[in-house]
């Protein structure tokens, strides 16, 4: 039952769980469906409630409650329950006043599946770019040898870097929500720029952006665009920073 207890410690009743799925890998199947299943449904949720469309925003917290209680959260699943029974009254006032509960929980679940899932022999990189072009060559350049965690704000690039071991940073400058040099301020206040490389993707190449970029100690610069051998070079880099801490 490898990283069980990791669910059990986050309050997760995985035994009662396997009583209905009956084995590990029906449950953890599963589990994995409605974990990539969940950004798509807070989407629908964010559409139904400023559609004030409340009848599907019910169906949508509704489904969300009931796979919760299946794989065993049910603290999450009593948020989704009240999002649901509110839905069905059309109670625009308490969903407005407690979404971003309902956020926050989703993202807790989806931190925590995050980390169940993950290979834990493979390196973990944050790559934070709002190009869904970007973020998709890159981690298709890297997922083989490394495991790849994916943000497209500012703030969520900071989630991740606060619930995550990460091995390196590949941090764009211009994103939305807090751009890529509030996130250098964030890992400098946060003593984190000796222990973390990062390496700036740009299309910015200007000597102003490039020299306020290394004040901060930035390992490297990924202009763009760019090619699979400067994402190699970018690799041998992040993999010698850590060897020079061996000498």
């Amino acid at each position: 039952m490898e990283k069980v207890d990791l669910l059990v410690s986050n309050n997760v009743d995985v035994k009662a769980s396997l009583e209905f799925w009956g084995d590990m890998d029906s449950y953890n199947e599963n589990l994995l469906e409605f974990k990539n299943s969940l950004k798509e449904k807070l989407n629908n949720l964010e559409y139904y409630k400023n559609s004030k469309d409340w009848a599907n925003y019910a169906i949508i917290a509704h489904s969300m409650k009931s796979e919760a209680r299946y794989l065993g959260f049910a603290q999450e699943a009593e948020v989704f329950l009240s999002h649901e029974l509110k839905g069905k009254e059309s109670d625009a006032e308490f969903i407005e006043a407690n979404y971003q509960n309902l956020v926050d929980t989703v993202n807790k679940i989806i931190n925590l599946l995050d980390k169940y899932f993950s290979d834990e022999s493979k390196k973990l990189i944050l790559i934070a770019d709002d190009s869904n072009i970007i973020l998709n060559f890159l981690e298709k350049s890297i997922h083989d040898e490394y495991s790849v965690e994916k943000a497209r704000s500012g703030t969520e690039a900071i989630e991740c870097i606060k619930n995550n071991n990460l091995y390196a940073i590949l941090l764009d400058l211009n994103m939305p929500s807090l751009n890529g040099f509030e996130v250098l301020e964030y890992l400098k206040k946060e003593n984190l720029m000796d222990k973390i490389p990062v390496v700036i993707i740009t299309g910015d190449d200007t000597e102003d952006t490039i020299k306020k970029a290394f004040s901060y100690g930035v390992l490297d610069v990924l202009n763009k665009p760019f090619t699979e051998d400067n994402i190699e070079r970018i690799l041998t880099n992040i993999d010698n920073f850590y060897e020079r801490d061996k000498i």
